[in-house]
């Protein structure tokens, strides 16, 4: 009977058009790890994740995302502008550096 409410539930919520992607329970995920993520990477499509049958997390592909281009963009654009700083050679704390390229607040 719950699970049906809960097929309703997603239904009607905005993660409905992830619904009829790939379903795994964090059972699966914890003891098939490397299996789960080529699938997802594979399928191209995100997966639910549930513990005791309730969502807890959606997984996203991003093996063609190049995200790591965007790192690398980031991090050139940061260096580029920190030359341009005169700050070549100096030593910066990891937070300054951090938020430099974007990846803390």
């Amino acid at each position: 009977m719950r699970q049906v409410e809960h097929e309703e539930e997603v239904a009607m919520s905005p993660l409905a058009h992830v619904a009829s992607s790939h379903t795994y329970s964090m059972r699966e995920l914890n003891q098939n790890t490397a299996q789960v993520i080529r699938e997802i990477n594979e399928s191209g499509e995100p997966a639910l994740i549930t513990r005791q049958g309730r969502l807890v997390a959606l997984l996203t592909p991003l093996a063609n995302a190049r995200v790591e281009a965007a790192v690398l963009a980031a991090a050139l654009e940061s260096v580029s502008a920190m030359n341009t700083a005169g700050s070549v050679g100096k030593i910066h704390p990891s937070e300054e550096v951090g938020r430099d390229l974007g990846l803390i607040d």
